[in-house]
């Protein structure tokens, strides 16, 4: 009889302790009910676990890191920034380092290379374009858009036979590409090769567009008679190209009421 109420209240003791609390192997956290006091003790014990689960960093995505370059450009451009050289040399150089870890993340990011050579040239470093262009053109060697681009950086020198050059092979690598074709019709125009650049610019916007053009070309050469000619033959293959009309009246009637030239005669409008 006494064993057995010894055996009752050994029973009875063991119950309450496993009622009483939960043993974790270090440290003893009684459970967490709707009244507890305890949640901060649990939550001391969780992130040791979340901690083991977090997996290694990933590194940034390239088209990330351009977007980031390309709003530091936008900012560099803003009015604010223009008044200020020292603040837009810091964000321009922040899309150089943008652009530059977009390249290491992928070493064959073209547009990575497209942004990074374009900056260079905009600050005047040459040298740095040059050779960005050349480090992309062996891993692109048939993207006639690198061509364009190295193009337009010797037209930011006004190395313009360099620039022909250039924009003849992209136009080689994409004959069908419109912007090519007109950028290079107005590279020969300004050179003096009137009727090469009117092949180029005809193949582009068609006959009204290309003559209009050339005469704005010969209008910042002080060519106006020439460009009164080309005027005339805008509006010839379309009556209704209105700003062919509007530059012509103003060259046919070149002196204002106040006896000065109009000088939408020299502007490229």
């Amino acid at each position: 009889m006494d064993s057995r109420i010894s055996l009752s209240f050994i029973s009875f003791l063991l119950a309450l302790s496993c009622a009483g609390c939960v043993n974790t192997g270090s440290k003893t956290v009684s459970p967490i009910g709707p009244n507890s006091t305890n949640v901060g003790k649990i939550d001391e014990v969780l992130p040791q676990r979340v901690k083991k689960e977090d997996g290694p960093k990933r590194n940034p995505l390239p088209q990330t890191e351009i977007a980031f370059g390309e709003m530091k450009e936008i900012d560099a451009e803003s009015e604010s920034a223009r008044k200020n050289p020292e603040a837009q040399a810091k964000l321009r150089d922040d899309a150089r380092q943008a652009y530059q870890k977009a390249l290491q993340v992928d070493p064959n990011n073209l547009e990575a290379f497209r942004h990074l050579g374009r900056l260079y040239a905009k600050n005047g470093d040459y040298d740095r374009a040059f050779d960005t262009y050349k480090k992309a053109m062996a891993k692109h060697p048939k993207d006639g858009v690198l061509w364009y681009d190295l193009g337009m950086c010797h037209q930011r020198r006004k190395e313009f036979p360099e620039s022909v050059r250039c924009l003849t092979k992209a136009l080689e690598l994409d004959p069908e590409n419109r912007e090519y074709q007109k950028k290079l019709g107005f590279t020969l125009a300004w050179m003096g090769q009137i009727d090469q650049g009117l092949g180029h610019l005809t193949r582009a916007q068609g006959a009204a567009l290309a003559h209009y053009g050339i005469a704005r070309v010969l209008l910042q050469r002080d060519q106006v008679e020439p460009a009164r000619h080309h005027l005339r033959i805008a509006l010839r293959e379309n009556g209704n190209l209105e700003a062919a009309r509007e530059l012509l009246t103003s060259l046919e009637s070149p002196v204002a009421s106040n006896g000065q030239r109009d000088p939408r005669m020299a502007r490229n409008e």
